[in-house]
């Protein structure tokens, strides 16, 4: 198991980023309709850029803005758009939504990271707003079944395998029930959609390793079988803010590093484990299961773990699903 970034499923939001380019007047002129429309649903305009292929080339363009979790909008000829965004197609996990419009707005038409991306339901949205007709050709959504991996991307639940979610769409489509499961656990032997709610709460000595924090973390998920994907959060005290070992830890797992004082650890009323020397040198008796309270765990998953003047502890925050 090797600690980095995910591939972690985004939910569609109003903050999120969205690049439109045209290729003649009328399409610039649907961009900038279809802009603020946008803005009274509540999209923030600094968000959404307009460009034209009369002041911007067209490579330069896709090559800025095509990264996961933007939505790069093409008003003109979908071949444009393909030819476009080839070089830098990688994987339906990691692409950008594409979508394209026809420049009277006619019609709305996902071409990449339909679901995952958000395309499909974006383009919905589009269409509603311009009284567009949206062509979704995904085989799910033709034969009106949910798609797996939309409801993982809808509900911020990373998959686990995409093989697995692949075997798992096509028995949908046979009319068969595959089953799967929604588990903070690693599972190799079945989809298993992996909610993000654990807070992994970090104490240590000043100037540790950040490798040998790194390994003692991976060595604490691994035994107790926890999916590194499933971290929300890491949360020490604020006499950690510059740890640089913590914070090395916060960027390879591309997870929030949160910290709080003393007294706000103090204030925590779960129950939890006491340390004179911790308190003597912190101020509280207890930095890595407070800090997990403290961060919104409703619980502790696993309580303190030490080694070599490093402790952590695990907690969970509970969460609930929609019915598939």
């Amino acid at each position: 198991m090797s600690l980095q970034g995910d591939t972690n499923l985004k939910n569609q939001k109003n903050d999120q980023k969205i690049h439109i380019i045209s290729f003649t007047a009328a399409g610039f002129s649907l961009s900038e309709r279809l802009k603020l429309l946008l803005i009274q649903e509540n999209f923030t305009e600094e968000n959404i850029t307009l460009s034209s292929v009369k002041n911007e080339k067209l490579s330069d363009w896709t090559k800025s803005h095509f990264k996961k979790g933007n939505f790069l909008i093409f008003i003109g000829a979908a071949g444009i758009a393909v030819r476009a965004v080839s070089p830098f197609v990688k994987d339906k996990t990691s692409d950008a939504a594409v979508i394209v419009l026809d420049e009277k707005g006619q019609f709305v038409i996902p071409i990449l990271s339909g679901h995952i991306g958000g395309a499909n339901s974006f383009s919905k949205k589009i269409a509603c707003l311009l009284a567009a007709t949206p062509v979704i050709t995904t085989a799910s959504d033709v034969n009106g079944l949910p798609a797996i991996d939309e409801y993982a991307q809808e509900n911020n639940l990373t998959i686990n395998d995409m093989s697995l979610a692949k075997a798992f769409a096509a028995e949908m489509l046979e009319k068969k029930h595959p089953k799967f499961s929604i588990s903070i656990y690693a599972k190799d032997d079945i989809l298993n959609l992996i909610p993000r709610c654990v807070i992994l709460g970090i104490g240590c000595k000043k100037g540790k390793n950040p490798e040998e924090l790194k390994n003692f973390v991976q060595k604490v998920l691994k035994d107790n079988n926890i999916d590194y994907r499933s971290l929300e959060k890491i949360a020490s005290i604020d006499l950690k803010k510059d740890e640089a070992a913590i914070i090395s830890l916060s960027e390879a797992l591309k997870i929030p590093f949160v910290t709080f004082s003393a007294n706000e650890l103090n204030e925590i009323t779960q129950k939890v484990s006491h340390s004179d020397f911790v308190s003597d040198i912190t101020g509280t008796d207890n930095v890595c299961e407070r800090a997990v309270f403290a961060c919104g765990a409703t619980r502790l998953l696993l309580p303190k773990s030490a080694e070599k003047g490093m402790t952590l502890a695990l907690g969970i925050r509970e969460v609930s699903y929609p019915e598939f």
